[in-house]
């Protein structure tokens, strides 16, 4: 086993001119935490309303964004005591990639501050930033980090979205990187090449949790089986929500011989202090410890269209299996996925198995472990929050 060298090049990117108005007591958007340090995750807001309050221009300072009143949520899109691990996504998120202006002629773009299911219910406040930015010929960039693929209520705007299916994405909406945890410090390492089956592993949510989970995901997925099989179009399976993809495709997966299984299967997910069922540590770490001692890992889509899993196993060299439920990856006109995923189309998921015992016979050494190591390059460079959010900055803002 051979060492990945993770490099710490500085991120470059152009510094933007934002306005914004704040709702109090809502989290910013991840963007916005090297300008407002004292936002830093660290525990669940107290919300309140506030009204709106004057603001002064300043770079890198909290008085350079304007507040209004905002409604209050229990949502956050990082690290609160419900979404575990989520804020060290943001730990080398250090320098400012924008400048908060408070005069709204003088920005280049409008920024919503907020993920936006957070504020998508507060109609007021999104009329006064469409109204702001129409009044001053602006666009308005918003984030939204979440399992929802519905249109964005602002005109004029430029949405960036973990979820949403290819065939649907809007001409304004980029796909974004879930915001994963780089996780190089928990024992970054290529696994060799070796003449056994290659090893597959999945640790996470695949069992029901109770009978109504059971009926709940047999329900929703009904439609879209009957469709693909009175018409014969198999991608109607892509809109199948993962719980009943991952346990269809596991099953089909733990009956083959071609391939070896690294599974641990859990009642529930992991990854939210409301549905964990077992101490955070120790489900991280074998989480971690999963993936590190598989070649490949099985990433399916949850109940948005995108895979936090796929991302991570990124930060850690290793080769993810995507099925492809109609999935557009970020920046695919950047990064060559190719090189390094193994991309399932839905009408395979019961023949994983094969595809990748075929693919892993054609590696060599070599091409195994430069695979690894462009997995990694390419989370590094692009895909890591602090990595993507400068590009998306510099170059599509």
């Amino acid at each position: 086993m051979s060492g990945i060298l993770a490099c710490h090049k500085p991120i470059l990117a152009a510094m933007k001119r934002v306005y914004c108005e704040r709702l109090h007591g809502i989290p910013v958007i991840p963007l916005l935490l090297p300008n407002f340090k004292e936002d830093l995750p660290t525990h669940a807001p107290a919300l309140h309303h506030s009204s709106l309050s004057g603001c002064g221009a300043v770079r890198g300072s909290a008085s350079g964004m304007s507040e209004a009143g905002g409604n209050s949520t229990e949502n956050s899109v990082w690290g609160s005591t419900r979404q575990l691990f989520q804020k060290e996504a943001f730990r080398d998120l250090r320098d400012p990639l924008v400048e908060i202006v408070a005069d709204p002629a003088q920005a280049d773009v409008h920024l919503l501050p907020h993920n936006y299911p957070l504020v998508a219910g507060n109609t007021d406040y999104l009329r006064r930033c469409r109204e702001t930015a129409v009044r001053h010929n602006k666009k308005i960039v918003v984030f939204w980090h979440g399992d929802g693929m519905g249109p964005v209520a602002l005109e004029n705007s430029i949405v960036f979205r973990t979820s949403q299916y290819a065939s649907k994405l809007r001409k304004n909406e980029h796909i974004m990187p879930a915001y994963a945890e780089d996780l190089k410090g928990k024992g970054l390492f290529v696994r060799d090449k070796t003449d056994t089956p290659p090893v597959i592993g999945f640790c996470g949510w695949a069992q029901y949790k109770n009978a109504k989970n059971a009926v709940g995901s047999f329900l929703q997925a009904l439609p879209h089986e009957a469709y693909a099989a009175l018409t014969g179009y198999p991608q109607s399976l892509s809109f199948i929500k993962g719980l009943k993809l991952r346990r269809r495709v596991l099953a089909s997966l733990s009956r083959s011989k071609r391939i070896r299984t690294n599974f641990l299967l859990r009642s529930s997910h992991s990854a939210h202090a409301k549905t964990i069922r077992l101490d955070p540590s120790r489900a991280r770490r074998e989480y971690i410890e999963n993936m590190l001692a598989s070649d490949f890992v099985l990433c399916i889509r949850g109940d948005g269209n995108y895979s936090l899993r796929f991302y991570e196993a990124l930060s850690l060299g290793r080769v993810p299996i995507l099925l492809n439920t109609d999935v557009r990856l970020p920046l695919d006109d950047v990064v060559e996925y190719s090189d390094f995923v193994v991309k399932i189309h839905i009408a395979d998921m019961l023949r994983i198995d094969e595809i990748v015992a075929e693919f892993w016979a054609l590696q060599t050494e070599q091409s195994w472990f430069i695979m690894q190591i462009r997995a990694r390059d390419a989370f590094e460079k692009y895909l890591s929050a602090p990595r993507f959010l400068a590009y998306a900055v510099e170059h599509l803002f």
